[in-house]
């Protein structure tokens, strides 16, 4: 156990407050959607359909996301609810697409991690530029 908890500190210990909610997003979103593509191996999403699975599989990750973090780790879920919602259409967006181009179940949450951690940076650095919005732990 004490090894996993020094992996997870070396993979994840830098990244800022965003960053971190858009990789449990992604995790999320990758996992889930690796599912559909381990069900359904030789459905490919059109980029409406991309659309329609984004924006159910959003809201899905935001809430429980918003749970896990806003509520039961007192961040509050009104603080973080805005912010957190833009993260995760991006991440999943995304993540459902990239996810579908490469085809690949078992590497879909990976990808989130990656794209969320990424999606999740961006915004951070984005939010330092306007005076008065600062991220949390960025």
């Amino acid at each position: 156990m004490g090894a996993m908890v020094k992996l997870a500190g070396l993979l994840f210990g830098k990244l800022t407050f965003c960053a971190l909610n858009g990789a449990l997003v992604g995790a999320l979103a990758g996992f889930l959607f690796g599912a559909h593509l381990l069900e359904h191996p030789s459905h490919i999403l059109t980029p409406a359909e991309i659309l329609q699975v984004a924006v159910i599989l959003t809201l899905i990750c935001w809430l429980v996301v918003l749970v896990i973090v806003g509520l039961w780790l007192h961040y509050g879920a009104r603080a973080i609810a805005a912010a957190l919602l833009l993260n995760a259409l991006l991440t999943v967006v995304l993540t459902v697409w990239l996810n579908n181009m490469i085809r690949i179940p078992e590497i879909a949450a990976l990808i989130g991690i990656l794209v969320g951690s990424l999606v999740g940076t961006v915004l951070c650095r984005f939010c330092r530029r306007f005076p008065g919005r600062t991220a949390p732990n960025g």
